[in-house]
């Protein structure tokens, strides 16, 4: 399952490094490249919940099948379609690709819970999670390649290595993910399958619905102010700085290096001084860089300007993201396995819906003429008030798992000599 996520976030990553700047190259303003980007979250937003519901109980690699099929071919669609320049089947490639995407990310979570034994579970969670930033180096260092050599021959014929035809090559590398799902093998589920509507009707009374809501609220806080900024980070370095796709895929590839490191961390640091610390501080210290990178706009006049902007992007990237599987390990634990696979649901769907609200909204911000230091300003206050949410969550969660207090060494009393739970 991890060796297919790599591959199909390889087709992420190089749409999320390289995409928007070949939509803008076909002429595609900003407005309209947020347009064409919230589709892809509408889709998810749609189906995620549903699915989270339906898989209740059931085999999950059909799903991954499913997922690993779809996603190389609605790629294909969505950058044919960039190609021809039809709107109506960019606007639906996104959303098919959204959904395809999205089957994968629901499945992988109550997987990895119902496969990986208590004592490996935070490593196979941090495991799954940097997938993305292997993806990411990988992709990014391929596209960097492919675009220095500029054009390839074969059967006798002359091809560009373009924004286009690179993202076809990772496409059809990517499409190898079916192969690998075919051999995957999974636990018995922990829960009995039943019928869709059956699931449906028992929402009410058979999750922890309080415990959920309150898992949920500072990931929406989070989502939407991520939303606010990772999709369009390349176009604020194209516009800013003048960055093109081969620089920037190198600098994302560079990140996605120490975030990859990162990650593979985090299980010791959270074995060692708890969720506060593994989750809490690098998210505080993110925001710090993220307002810096903020201010590099302003200051974007001034030769230095570009190399403090690429320093605190590729600082607060790998902050930010060594906290998300700590958040995931935490709020699987916090609601219990009956809720799992609904939370994972929910999980993608929230995501999902604030980076289409985000997506709206910066289409919005931009139309009226607001700058991306302003745009990402608002991000360092929304991630400040989830991280405060993700704090009162993590002091509740403890305060439940007295057995487990002692392990969570450095707290906010250990200045006192105290441990508390």
């Amino acid at each position: 399952m991890i060796m297919a996520a790599f591959m199909i976030h390889m087709i992420n990553a190089s749409f999320i490094l390289i995409l928007n700047i070949y939509l803008r190259k076909k002429g595609y303003a900003d407005t309209s490249i947020a347009q064409f980007n919230s589709f892809r979250f509408l889709g998810v937003l749609t189906f995620a919940f549903p699915l989270g519901i339906f898989i209740k109980g059931k085999s999950l690699k059909p799903f991954f099948l499913a997922g690993s099929l779809l996603v190389p071919l609605s790629s294909l669609f969505l950058l044919l379609s960039i190609s021809g320049g039809n709107e109506t089947r960019i606007t639906l490639g996104f959303l098919v690709w959204g959904v395809s995407f999205m089957i994968f990310n629901v499945c992988s979570l109550p997987f990895i819970m119902r496969s990986a034994s208590e004592q490996v579970v935070s490593e196979a969670i941090s495991l799954n999670f940097s997938t993305w930033s292997l993806a990411t180096i990988v992709s990014g260092g391929l596209i960097s390649i492919l675009s220095s050599v500029k054009q390839i021959h074969v059967l006798g014929r002359e091809f560009l290595l373009n924004e286009l035809n690179i993202m076809l090559i990772i496409v059809a590398f990517s499409s190898l993910s079916f192969i690998l799902v075919l051999f995957m093998r999974e636990a018995r589920p922990r829960s009995s399958s039943s019928h869709f509507l059956s699931n449906f009707k028992a929402l009410r009374s058979d999750y922890d619905w309080l415990l959920i809501f309150r898992v949920l609220t500072p990931n929406i806080l989070i989502a939407v102010g991520a939303g606010l900024t990772i999709p369009f980070v390349n176009l604020f370095f194209n516009s800013v700085f003048q960055i093109d796709s081969d620089r920037f895929s190198l600098i994302g590839a560079a990140t996605a290096a120490i975030v990859f490191l990162s990650t593979l961390i985090v299980p010791f640091i959270r074995r060692r001084f708890g969720f506060r610390v593994a989750i809490l501080i690098p998210q505080w210290i993110a925001i710090f860089f993220l307002i810096l990178l903020a201010f590099t706009q302003i200051a974007s006049a001034f030769s230095w300007a570009l190399y403090v902007a690429i320093a605190c992007f590729m600082l607060r990237q790998p902050l930010m993201n060594m906290a998300r599987p700590m958040t995931s390990e935490l709020g699987m634990k916090y609601v219990g396995p009956r809720n799992q696979e609904l939370i994972s649901a929910l999980s993608s769907s929230i995501w999902s819906a604030s980076w289409f609200i985000s997506a709206r909204i910066f289409q919005v911000l931009r139309q009226n003429d607001l700058d991306y230091y302003q745009i990402f300003l608002i991000t360092a206050v929304l991630y400040g008030v989830g991280v405060i949410l993700y704090h009162l969550l993590i002091n509740d969660y403890l305060r439940n798992q007295p057995e487990q207090s002692a392990s969570f060494v450095l707290d906010s009393d250990t200045t006192t000599g105290s441990i508390r739970g």
